[in-house]
């Protein structure tokens, strides 16, 4: 046996030196990961050992050896046992205590250390719809997807004629991040790369987390300083020269007054009822000649949360879009445009008898001609009508199948199919008409004092045709909002959309726990293999050691049961909302699974292995009406009095992709098309996506991830552990820590003998390994027929 520090030969004493062996229990949580192997060793002290360790029997030079940093290597025929590095503990007379530490995984130590939000991600942007938009299909490691914040729906007014349209603003779109990119940055900045086939596996790839903004406790601010006001009752005001409405009490005309009127507890509106809701904290709220303002009495960073409803004239313009107040601006920086979209629906591919129908052709010129022609019974292109004006209503053919409605422009002296926009809707659909825009906008962040007040005189609303009405309604609300969140057009970066109040190697144990993940830190290469137990251990074809045991010790077989609980439990932190009330209906846990051990020897009772980050999600639909189809993700809970709709408990998903909306359906402002992004906790399928789950059950026609645990726990129920002591070459032991290099190692399976016939086992355990020793005693777990 050999023992060099920083490359010079030590000499050794005669005491026998057992190297530290090894444990698979070590592979199963990033705590275990940062203890690795540590050997002491007592050196004699001798004239070529007195220089190496700087002369440590010298009092005055006692703390010049671990001044530095030193490595040291123990090899015994040329293969080595233990490497790393080495400290001075102590002097004892003429000995050196030294300690020889191995395996200590740097990066579970820094990932244990570091913040979560430290990760070293190069991600920056404005919080704009555009980003949002463009994050769906970019390479980005954070994109912006939308949620449905839990909430109790409103209702809309009996005779409106299509649903209030509310708009998802930028707080409506969560940011996400890829898990991936995550992990794979947590390795390398610390300086290794993982061997990982599971990493690399599309489910792996398409998982996302939620993020996180900056959070405080605002109580005392609310407390102090906050308010909810709202208006009395509606105002009408028509659009000047330029199309635009504003929020001004002080201007002339074109105006509905202020924003909102009052914050005064149980105020009484113009219907006569107590306005609930209200407060105004310090007084803080006022109306000073005639404009309401917010005065702090000291100097706060603040930024303001509105509620909009309102109802605008529109006029159609395409089968996309409608012509309207569809701009609202809130102050400098503030500026929040969007689309109206074109709701109505097109009948051509509906044709129905004696039905009455308006036509419109939007790109319609003074001076042209049109005709349409369809397919009557059996007789095509019959004569429906010809006309000249960009919009006529008509009655349809009494009789006959109608189909293959045409519309045709007459250019060049003849009838040619016309290319542009033009739809066929109900008869009682006028060009014009009204539409209710229902939003929640916040602002970004902006100082105000008691000598430099925050006045809302500075809002308009614009995007209409001169002379086009807008009502704004009275539930129309405003509230300072204290938490330093996002708003429309923020500057962030990664660090301001990762402030989970975690360490990075929370999110490593998190993941080990949905997939059954083992970790194996190989340090003088700085490789980390990672797998899914059923892929770490006892894979590959069996190595055959049936011919090592080493009979003259005795071969003891244990069952494992003994050893766990009856009932073991997967399951994830509690869900929130439409979780909980999921769970109340359905009497169950959304996530949950269980393992009844079937032997009578098991611990009494249940575990529960609870997920140390995140909780279960759902998705509904009829949430967002421009695609009352999509498949939004909920998050918070609406009888949560805390709950101020920024942050949520953590989320794992799969990003599924761009998903297409049935015909009539928009996505709105700002993609504009009929798709969304669609991200799941679980997902029943379709024609295009396998169902999936990422709970531990199986659930609609998709297996859980207890998957990742059946084979372990099957094995722990009906198996056993077997220790007997091997015989094993230095080479062979030096090889069991070297995964991947076609040498059995400790994720091989082997064949070993028991005295009792030859079992196929995966290695669990190596005591100290001395090789002067004939054996070193292992412990194996049966893992055939499990």
């Amino acid at each position: 046996m050999e023992l060099s520090i920083d490359g010079m030969i030590c000499d050794l004493g005669t005491d026998a030196i057992a190297v530290p062996g090894y444990d698979a229990a070590r592979t199963e949580t990033i705590d275990d990961a940062r203890e690795g192997r540590s050997l002491k060793i007592e050196l004699p002290v001798t004239p070529r050992n007195r220089p190496i360790l700087q002369f440590a029997e010298d009092p005055d030079s006692a703390l010049l050896f671990n001044e530095a940093p030193h490595r040291a290597e123990l090899t015994e025929e040329g293969a080595v046992l233990i490497e790393g590095s080495v400290r001075l503990l102590a002097v004892k007379g003429a000995r050196y205590e030294i300690e020889i530490r191995s395996g200590g995984a740097g990066w579970a130590e820094q990932a244990a250390r570091s913040k979560f939000d430290e990760l070293g991600i190069d991600w920056s942007g404005k919080l704009t719809p555009t980003a949002i938009y463009q994050s769906w299909t970019d390479d980005s490691p954070v994109r912006f997807f939308p949620v449905h914040h839990d909430d109790y729906e409103q209702q809309n007014s009996s005779s409106d004629l299509l649903p209030a349209e509310r708009f998802l603003a930028v707080e409506d779109y969560h940011p996400f991040l890829h898990v991936a990119t995550l992990v794979g940055t947590i390795f390398s900045q610390a300086g290794y790369r993982v061997k990982s086939r599971f990493f690399e596996s599309e489910l792996f790839q398409s998982l996302y987390m939620s993020g996180a903004y900056a959070s405080r406790d605002t109580a005392a601010a609310v407390n102090r300083m906050g308010f909810q006001a709202r208006r009395l009752g509606p105002a009408t005001a028509t659009g000047n020269e330029f199309g635009r409405v504003t929020a001004n009490p002080k201007a002339l005309a074109n105006t509905v007054g202020n924003i909102v009127d009052t914050a005064t507890p149980q105020a009484i509106d113009v219907d006569g009822e107590a306005i609930s809701g209200l407060y105004n904290n310090g007084n803080c709220f006022s109306t000073v000649d005639d404009k309401i303002c917010f005065t702090p009495p000291s100097e706060i960073t603040v930024g303001f949360e509105y509620y909009l409803k309102y109802t605008t004239t529109h006029r159609i313009l395409s089968r996309d879009r409608l012509s309207g107040f569809d701009t609202i601006y809130l102050g400098p920086g503030a500026e929040f445009g969007f689309q109206l979209a074109n709701r109505y629906e097109d009948l051509r591919n509906q044709l129905t008898n004696n039905f009455l129908y308006r036509v419109i052709v939007f790109d319609h010129q003074p001076g042209n001609q049109y005709r349409l022609s369809l397919t009557r019974g059996i007789i095509q292109d019959v004569i429906w009508t010809t006309f000249i004006a960009r919009t006529i209503v008509l009655n349809s053919p009494e009789t006959g199948k109608l189909s293959n409605l045409k519309l045709q422009i007459y250019e060049n002296a003849q009838w040619v199919p016309y290319t542009g926009d033009w739809a066929l809707y109900n008869g009682y659909i006028d060009e014009t008409g009204e539409t209710t825009v229902e939003v929640k906008l916040r602002t970004p962040s902006e100082k105000v004092s008691p000598t430099s007040p925050k006045y809302f005189n500075q809002i308009y609303f614009a995007g209409a045709e001169e002379g086009m009405q807008l009502t704004l309604h009275k539930e129309c609300s405003l509230r300072p909002v204290f938490q330093p969140g996002p708003a429309f057009g923020s500057s962030i970066d990664f660090a301001d959309v990762a402030r989970h109040d975690i360490q990075q190697s929370e999110l490593l144990e998190a993941l080990a726990h949905l997939f059954n993940l083992r970790f194996y830190t190989e340090e003088p290469t700085r490789t980390v293999w990672i797998e899914p137990e059923p892929d770490f251990f006892g894979i590959g074809e069996a190595v055959d050691w049936s011919r090592r045991t080493d009979f003259s010790q005795p071969v003891v077989r244990q069952q494992i049961a003994p050893e766990i609980h009856e009932v073991r439990t997967w399951r994830f932190q509690e869900g929130d909302g439409a979780v909980t009330r999921f769970d109340a209906d359905e009497e169950t846990t959304l996530g949950s699974w269980s393992f009844e051990v079937p032997s009578y020897a098991s611990l009494q009772g249940e575990k529960v292995l609870r997920n140390p980050l995140f909780a279960p999600s759902l998705n509904s639909t009829g949430h967002y009406l421009n695609a009352p189809s999509a498949l939004l993700l909920q998050v918070g809970d609406r009888d949560d009095a805390e709950d101020d709709g920024t942050n949520f408990t953590p989320r794992i998903v799969r990003y599924v992709g761009i998903k297409p909306l049935p015909e009539n359906e928009r996505w709105g402002y700002p993609s504009g098309q009929s798709e969304y992004p669609l991200i799941a906790f679980l997902h029943p399928g379709d024609d295009d996506t396998e169902p999936f789950t990422l709970g531990f059950e199986d659930r609609d026609g998709a297996q859980g991830l207890h998957r990742y645990y059946d084979h372990q726990v099957r094995r722990e129920a009906l198996r056993e552990r077997i220790s007997l002591r091997l015989r094993i070459a230095p080479h062979e032991f030096e090889a069991l820590f070297a995964p991947g290099t076609g040498a059995p190692d400790i994720r091989s399976a082997f064949r070993i003998d028991t005295g009792e016939g030859i079992v196929t086992a995966a290695l669990r355990e190596i005591d100290d390994y001395d090789p002067r020793e004939a054996s070193v005693k292992c412990l194996f777990e049966r893992i055939d027929e499990a």
